[in-house]
């Protein structure tokens, strides 16, 4: 597949060098609003743009993978499918729930992938400690952290901190890849309350309870303003009493250094789907209307 990377924000080195690294993709295109973070993206033979449309007219890509900002997602995926490109887009899929079955809509009707990337399903850790887990029906409770500290994971993609661009603060931003990667083992997902801490007027820290379809609560701990490093983890309590502790970050003592490999976790899994134009709308747009249903559930503290 001929691929065109639209945005060259703080991702797009993991899709570079996933490009790389998985067979079946070529990057042949690559496009910036600002033409100074093209230069480090540059290579031989690949095509560089300033407009996505430019891009999508050109012929030369069959698929796009969208890394601009949120607010930005809708308008460039639907673009993207008009013109009969597989898309792959960052999470979250878009800011509201209309534009997410909007878009997934268009895909079927213009018979191409529509791909959300979340990246932490294809966590190692996360994969060979949830193969521990023979039956669902065996867990207790579970609980995720997601914690960080946004400036320096955001870098100079200054957007993450309007509220009006990112579709609000941690809830929109860290939200779909928490909720994404708890819907891998235990399904669909309801909020059933959500408490925030705000600070410039976005919220900057939010515990949120939620229910799985079978009963299981869920306990969901975000934060943007984590000054320990970082912390991503899940604990799985079983009804015996044995936990299961899931690690994101362990064996990858690098900052952001277990993107690497999820990413190409991301592009592999894409490729398998756009081979058949095949969507994961049904994930992409629940992960939207658990960001939806949280903020309708925010109680402020």
């Amino acid at each position: 597949m001929r691929i065109g990377m639209i945005g060259l924000g703080v991702i797009a080195p993991f899709y570079r060098a996933a490009l790389d690294a998985v067979e079946g993709a070529e990057l042949t295109a690559i496009c910036d609003n600002n033409p100074a973070r093209i230069a480090p993206f540059r290579s031989s033979g690949v095509l560089e743009f300033t407009d996505y449309r430019a891009m999508l007219e050109s012929g030369e890509v069959d698929g796009v993978l969208i890394n601009a900002p949120n607010d930005q997602h809708f308008a460039i995926a639907s673009a993207a499918l008009r013109a009969g490109k597989h898309v792959c887009c960052e999470k979250p899929l878009t800011n509201s729930l209309a534009e997410a079955l909007e878009v997934s809509s268009l895909a079927k009707e213009m018979q191409r992938s529509l791909f959300t990337a979340f990246h932490r399903r294809y966590n190692r850790n996360l994969c060979q400690r949830l193969g521990q887990l023979s039956n669902p029906a065996e867990i207790a409770s579970v609980s995720i952290d997601y914690l960080e500290f946004i400036e320096e994971h955001a870098g100079p993609d200054s957007w993450y901190f309007d509220p009006q661009r990112c579709g609000g603060g941690c809830i929109a931003d860290n939200g779909p890849n928490a909720f994404d990667s708890l819907r891998t083992f235990l399904g669909p997902l309801t909020i059933k309350e959500t408490r925030t801490v705000h600070h410039r007027g976005v919220e900057v820290e939010a515990s949120l309870s939620l229910l799985s379809a079978e009963g299981i609560p869920v306990q969901v701990f975000l934060d943007w303003r984590y000054e320990h490093g970082e912390k991503k983890q899940i604990d799985v309590v079983l009804k015996k009493g044995q936990t299961i502790h899931v690690d994101f970050l362990a064996g990858y003592p690098e900052f952001k250094g277990s993107l690497w490999h999820e990413y190409e976790g991301v592009l592999r899994d894409f490729l398998k789907h756009a081979a058949t134009s095949q969507s994961n709308s049904l994930h992409s747009c629940d992960a939207v209307r658990l960001v939806e249903e949280a903020y309708a559930s925010e109680v402020a503290r």
